[in-house]
C-alpha cells in the first residue's frame, strides 16, 4: 500500500510522459501548419485523462474551463467593433521615449534578423508565438495531475485575468507594432509572422472575428508568467524552466513585431496582480480554492 500511496502522491513519471506527449503532438501540429488552439488541445489531453484513471474528473474539470475559454475567444472579436479609435501612435511614442528614441523591435531585427541567425530566430520565435495556448494548457495539465486545488486556482486566475484584459481591449483598443508600421507610423522593421511557418486555424476559429488591436496588455506575456507563478509552489526548482520560457516569449513577441516592450511589461504586471488577488483575496474566502487537510487526503488515497 505504501508503494501505491507513493505513486499516487508523486506522479512524476506520468507528468513526464504526458508532457512529452503534449510537446510532441504540438510540435507535429506546428510543423504541419495546424494551429494548436484550445479546442484541439482538449482532445489531445484525452489520452492523458485515460492514462491517469480520472477520465470523469477530467470531464468535470477541463470541459467547462475550455468551453469558457473558447467563449472568451469569441468575445474578443467584438473589441474592435465598438467604434473606439485604436491607439496606434500613443504606444509607439511611449516605447521610443522609454528607450531613448529607439524602437526595440527595429533594433533587434536590424541586429539579429540577418542571414542564418535571423532565419533561425524568426522560426524559433514563431514556434514560441504559436505555443500561446500550448504552454498554459500544459501547465494546467501538470497541475491537474499533481495538485487539483492548484489547478483550479490557476485556471480561475487565468480566466479572471483574461476577462480583465478583454475589458481593456474593449475600452482601450491598442495596435501592435506591425499594425503601426503598416500605417506608416513607425518604420525600420518588418512583420515576420507570415514569412515563416504557415498556420491553418481550426473550424471553430475560422468563424471568429480576429482582433488586431488587442496589444496592451500582452496576454502572450501574461499567460506564461501566470503559469510560472502557479508552478512555483509545486515545483520550486523545475518552475524556473517555465520562467526561461517566459523570457523566450517576451523576446519573441518583441522581435517579431507583435508587441511593444510596454505591452510585455503590462502583461507581466497583470499576471502578477491576478495571482496576488487569487492567493490573498480569493483563496482565504472560497473553500474550493483551499487545500484539503493532508491527513484526510492521505486517508482517501489509501481507501482508493
Amino acid at each position: 500500500m505504501s508503494q501505491v500511496l507513493h505513486r499516487v502522491r508523486r506522479p512524476g513519471p506520468l507528468v513526464a510522459i504526458s508532457l512529452a506527449y503534449l510537446v510532441a503532438a504540438a510540435g507535429i501540429m506546428i510543423w504541419r501548419g495546424i494551429s494548436v488552439s484550445p479546442d484541439y488541445l482538449l482532445f489531445l489531453l484525452i489520452p492523458v485523462a485515460l492514462l491517469s484513471g480520472r477520465f470523469l474528473g477530467f470531464l468535470r474539470d477541463w470541459v467547462p474551463f475550455v468551453v469558457i475559454f473558447l467563449g472568451w475567444e469569441a468575445m474578443r472579436g467584438i473589441a474592435d467593433k465598438t467604434g473606439f479609435t485604436p491607439h496606434v501612435r500613443d504606444l509607439a511614442d511611449i516605447e521610443t521615449a522609454i528607450f531613448g528614441g529607439h524602437l526595440p523591435t527595429a533594433v533587434l531585427q536590424q541586429a539579429l534578423n540577418v542571414g542564418t541567425l535571423g532565419r533561425v530566430l524568426a522560426y524559433a520565435s514563431t514556434v514560441v508565438y504559436f505555443c500561446h495556448f500550448v504552454f498554459p494548457l500544459a501547465v494546467g495539465m501538470i497541475l491537474w495531475l499533481v495538485d487539483r486545488v492548484q489547478f483550479v486556482r490557476f485556471t480561475t486566475a487565468l480566466m479572471g485575468m483574461a476577462l480583465v484584459a478583454f475589458v481593456i481591449f474593449l475600452l482601450v483598443p491598442t495596435a501592435p507594432p506591425w499594425y503601426a508600421e503598416q500605417r506608416g507610423v513607425i518604420s525600420g522593421f518588418q512583420k515576420i509572422i507570415g514569412t515563416t511557418l504557415p498556420s491553418a486555424v481550426s473550424p471553430y476559429y475560422t468563424g471568429l472575428n480576429p482582433n488586431p488591436v488587442a496589444a496592451f496588455p500582452s496576454l502572450h506575456a501574461a499567460f506564461p508568467f501566470l503559469g510560472f507563478l502557479a508552478l512555483r509552489p509545486v515545483y520550486p526548482r523545475a518552475s524556473w524552466l517555465a520562467f526561461a520560457w517566459c523570457v523566450a516569449v517576451w523576446f519573441g513577441v518583441v522581435f517579431l513585431g507583435e508587441h511593444y516592450v510596454v505591452d510585455v511589461i503590462a502583461g507581466v504586471i497583470l499576471a502578477a496582480l491576478s495571482w496576488l488577488v487569487m492567493m490573498r483575496v480569493a483563496v482565504p474566502r472560497v473553500r474550493v480554492l483551499q487545500s484539503r487537510d493532508p491527513a484526510a487526503a492521505t486517508t482517501e488515497t489509501a481507501v482508493a
